[in-house]
């Protein structure tokens, strides 16, 4: 199901990881952030595949419900989209760590109310720039079979 290599996305807040809400297979189901887990982990997997965010466990992609770029926007799941219909899944990640929407790159995940607990969802925001930026900065951390 799914081809290259797999990471963790971890948050460089508070260590936590992005995660499908209950490890669902389902469109629409909501990424949040939560403890890595050692095993039984592929709901916590993504690999990145020509711009495109996939999850291992469900092979859907990040997406930003409703398909609307803006502030505040849920990030979910959803069915990968062709290329001239996903502006809402195609990602660029930055050397600081910002994971930005590529239509508008202003605008990046991050931890709904900076947030230190399991199950915060994840959701589009402004970038923002110094100290108050942790919650909105990642590390790719290669999973190891």
């Amino acid at each position: 199901m799914t081809s290259g290599p797999l990471y963790f996305i971890k948050s460089q807040f508070n260590g936590r990881v992005l995660d499908v809400d209950e490890g669902s297979t389902e469109d629409e189901a909501k990424v949040i952030v939560y403890s890595q887990k050692g095993e039984d982990c592929l709901n916590q997997l993504w690999r990145f595949e020509d711009g495109y965010i996939i999850n291992a466990n469900s092979a859907k992609a990040l997406d930003i419900s409703g398909g609307e770029m803006n502030p505040e926007a849920e990030i979910i799941q959803f069915s990968q989209k062709m290329v001239e219909e996903a502006a809402n899944q195609k990602w660029g990640m930055d050397e600081e760590g910002y994971i930005f929407c590529e239509a508008r790159d202003d605008l990046v995940l991050d931890i709904a109310g900076a947030e230190d607990e399991d199950g915060v969802a994840i959701i589009l925001f402004n970038r923002r720039e110094g100290e108050v930026s942790a919650n909105q900065r990642w590390t790719l951390e290669l999973h190891s079979e």
